[in-house]
């Protein structure tokens, strides 16, 4: 199905965030003031493997445009019947067979239902640039409704393709549509992962820069798990890799963090679970008692005590927040009189 979009110049004005993957050279030499029609390259999933670092040392905030990207819309459905909507520029000439391979491409990307929430606008590079900023390879647009991924149509050099930056991208999307509290897992990364990888606790060591894509690319947590979530891609599609040349090292993913990277796109965190302690304060015993718990994932613990009926007991903290350490402790104190208590304890 097809239609021209003339509509959004509003929704593109209000964009709040964009993340961004920077080119590793200037832009392609269409990128003047006359540009003849371009042809929209068909994706091949072995391109998957390209990526690399840029040498700018900044990247700009989304252009602030007042007028919608000129494209032909295109909507398809994949088998699990989730819509994948495309805008193509209308700087490319392409045929139904171009088209029809980046619906395969994309819906073969690893995905859950945030699929449907996004727009995908297929640009040459100097419309990303005019969208996305001049430094721009491609942008992903959270603040619009629903959100949307500017990227190229084309590859931008033989070590930058069209298919690895949209992967990229998509990473961005993927987190966006994940719970991480207290942080957002579009700038810590999705649940798990983040707190595979240490997320927190490198950000208070002053090692890892949330929200920074200019110094510190690299050590964004953001472009470390869209990065990341390229490369499961990659691999789950047997595809040879190339060097990590995009962000740290410490990012590169390990069987381990693949596999949570699967379970937060096909299966998300969404809630605490729920455990409980039992004790008793006795004439002659202690007033207090600390239990130990253990938390495999980064978060907010809480904790609340259910006493016996006359008694009056307290938990020293309530909260604790889980940022690296795997065990936290919470403390239970007698206030007035004895017998059994419960601690119940919410963690992450």
């Amino acid at each position: 199905m097809k239609h021209e979009l003339t509509a959004g110049a509003s929704r593109v004005a209000r964009a709040s965030l964009v993340v961004v993957l920077i080119v590793v050279a200037a832009m392609s030499t269409r990128a003047s003031t006359m540009h003849s029609k371009g042809e929209l390259e068909a994706p091949v999933r072995s391109d998957l493997r390209y990526a690399v670092r840029s040498p700018h040392g900044a990247a700009t905030a989304m252009q602030n445009r007042s007028d919608p990207p000129k494209v032909t819309t295109h909507t398809f459905q994949t088998d699990a019947g989730e819509d994948i909507n495309i805008g193509i520029s209308s700087y490319y000439s392409a045929d139904e067979a171009q088209i029809q391979a980046w619906k395969e491409f994309i819906g073969s990307l690893l995905h859950g239902s945030e699929l449907s929430s996004v727009d995908f606008y297929l640009l040459p590079p100097f419309e990303v640039a005019e969208w996305c900023g001049p430094h721009a390879a491609a942008c992903y647009a959270p603040g619009l409704w629903p959100p949307a991924i500017f990227a190229p149509g084309e590859d931008l050099s033989e070590e930058l393709t069209a298919e690895a930056i949209l992967a990229h991208e998509y990473g961005h999307h993927v987190a966006n549509s994940r719970p991480n509290p207290p942080w957002g897992a579009l700038t810590y990364g999705t649940k798990r992962w983040a707190s595979y990888v240490n997320v927190c606790a490198a950000v208070l060591a002053g090692q890892f820069f949330p929200g920074d894509g200019a110094e510190h690319y690299d050590l964004n947590p953001a472009e470390g798990f869209a990065e990341a979530y390229r490369v499961t891609n990659q691999r789950r599609l047997g595809v040879g890799e190339m060097p990590w040349l995009l962000v740290d090292g410490r990012f590169y993913p390990d069987s381990t963090s693949m596999t949570l990277i699967e379970q937060d796109v096909l299966d998300p965190w969404t809630a605490h679970n729920t455990v409980t302690f039992r004790g008793r304060f006795t004439r002659g015993g202690p007033n207090r008692h600390m239990f130990e718990v253990s938390t495999t994932l980064d978060g907010v613990a809480t904790a609340s005590v259910r006493a016996s009926k006359g008694a009056r007991f307290r938990v020293t903290q309530t909260m604790a927040t889980v940022c690296g350490q795997r065990t936290t402790y919470f403390v239970v104190r007698r206030v007035k009189g004895f017998g059994r208590f419960e601690l119940v304890v919410s963690r992450p």
